[in-house]
């Protein structure tokens, strides 16, 4: 019995996500009704409440499922090794490009403004930058090295996710680009 109420709230709650998306693309998560919500994703709105307190709420479900998924990616990562950094980077931009719309949405500040300074305070990301920037001996070049590595990449990837398909590089060729700039930055 609890395995199918856990897939019947997991399916509510796919139903509201995909419900909020979509009207995301449409207005502000402001304008976003409670009840329209509802209407759109089929549910009624005490079901809605049980689940969560706003539109807000659920934005924040969404967002941590997503930065989740791509912790998840960045797991087996060994912050050491390069190959494997690359190659997890790969298998996240590759879960971006699978999820493009929301991925968009999440990442183009559009609704959520605070998810790409949390995507880069993953504790595997920190890592990463820690062993980057680790013979840098000037605390205030490191910082600045950091950071210009974090915005860097950001913007690299936003171009990435919202290029056409055919303008867009394969995910391990767009990671292979992020980790060399990044290495160039800290080659100080």
């Amino acid at each position: 019995m609890e395995g199918r109420e856990n897939a019947r709230v997991k399916a509510t709650r796919k139903r509201l996500a995909d419900a909020l998306m979509g009207m995301l693309r449409e207005m502000p998560i402001h304008a976003v009704s409670i009840r329209e919500l509802c209407i759109r994703a089929g549910i009624n709105r005490t079901t809605f409440y049980h689940h969560y307190t706003s539109q807000y709420d659920l934005l924040e479900d969404i967002c941590r499922h997503f930065l989740r998924e791509i912790s998840d990616r960045l797991a087996e990562a060994d912050p050491e090794n390069q190959e494997s950094v690359q190659e997890q980077i790969a298998l996240v931009l590759v879960y971006i490009e699978q999820h493009l719309e929301a991925s968009r949405l999440l990442l183009n500040n559009q609704i959520a403004p605070n998810v790409a300074v949390r995507l880069f305070s993953l504790p595997k990301v920190t890592a990463m930058l820690d062993i980057y920037g680790r013979n840098c001996e000037d605390p205030q070049l490191r910082r600045s090295a950091v950071s210009f590595t974090i915005y860097g990449s950001y913007r690299l990837l936003k171009e990435w996710l919202n290029a056409e398909e055919a303008e867009r590089l394969p995910p391990e060729q767009e990671a292979a680009m992020i980790l060399t700039l990044a290495r160039r930055v800290f080659a100080l």
